[in-house]
């Protein structure tokens, strides 16, 4: 009963170690991620000066980006879809370049260039949306992790940031928005930018925070029906390595050595006999003197 609440326990553990926030420029150079071209945007963000960096100017000058997945299997864009009603909107779409398939990435909510990021083998991508929206107040962020084939959710990740909030934030801002998401090469990480702004008098000076998510990629990838990559590795080289040619030999060698050891504990068994056969002609060599006395 333990090992079976053991393992229901860790099937509904978090894939999510912990969240490092507000990490330091260090720390989010000392990673690469799987979408270089990304990294624009946040230097972007880093350099600029308050007056220029605004919520309304990054939203009116950046425009949406093509990101294409490490192995070129997938990419995401911005196109005009059609709705029920005839009208065309804008929604995220992601490609898949092999089969031609597209499928709508519904309610990705970013400021940046790209709209996703996705993991180091290309079968998962993290997303930043918006949910609990109420007439654009109170919209709470989260980061949507998914599969690339089946545009499946696999975790969704609560953060603590909201859109035009009237409810408390870390920073205490009036609002934020996520600005760009990155994954790192390792698949250890999924970082992402905050954008937090006051509102004052019509201009909004924005402060940027990068905060990261330490994810289990190994559980992320099992959630998705893959294997440790390593282990997938490991196999195929196994696989494409010639058999030793020594190995058979070896343990035919060792399995002979074993044979001759018993042979040898057993020979001293075959003294015996002649011993007992010297013995009986000795005793029956007194029993004659004695009677011939």
């Amino acid at each position: 009963m333990l090992l079976i609440l053991f393992h229901v326990s860790c099937a509904m553990g978090s894939p999510v170690l912990e969240v490092d926030e507000n990490i330091s420029e260090d720390e989010f150079y000392s990673d690469n991620y799987t979408n270089p071209d990304s990294l624009e945007a946040h230097r972007i963000a880093t350099t600029a000066s308050d007056s220029n960096l605004s919520q309304v100017k990054i939203n009116d000058e950046f425009k949406p980006r093509e990101t294409v997945s490490p192995d070129g299997n997938f990419s995401v864009h911005m196109k005009a879809v059609s709705t029920g009603s005839d009208m065309g909107i804008e929604e995220y779409v992601i490609n898949n370049t092999q089969t031609g398939r597209e499928t709508v990435i519904h309610g990705v909510a970013t400021m940046g260039y790209y709209a996703v990021a996705f993991s180091p083998d290309s079968k998962m991508y993290a997303a930043p949306k918006i949910i609990s929206c109420d007439d654009g107040r109170n919209c709470q962020y989260v980061i949507d992790i998914s599969s690339a084939e089946t545009n499946e959710l696999l975790h969704r990740e609560l953060i603590p940031y909201y859109k035009e909030d009237t409810k408390y934030t870390p920073m205490e801002w009036d609002r934020s928005s996520v600005y760009e998401i990155y994954w790192s090469e390792d698949g250890s990480s999924i970082v992402y930018d905050i954008l937090g702004a006051d509102i004052d008098g019509g201009t909004y000076p924005t402060t940027l925070v990068t905060n990261r998510l330490n994810v289990n990629y190994t559980e992320l990838r099992e959630m998705n029906g893959y294997v440790e990559p390593t282990a997938e590795f490991a196999q195929e080289a196994n696989n494409s390595e010639e058999p030793p040619m020594y190995y058979a030999p070896q343990e035919q060698q060792e399995e002979d050595t074993s044979a001759d050891e018993n042979e040898a504990v057993a020979a001293p068994g075959f003294g015996i006999l002649p011993a007992f056969v010297a013995m009986a002609i000795l005793i029956v060599g007194r029993s004659l003197r004695r009677r011939s006395r």
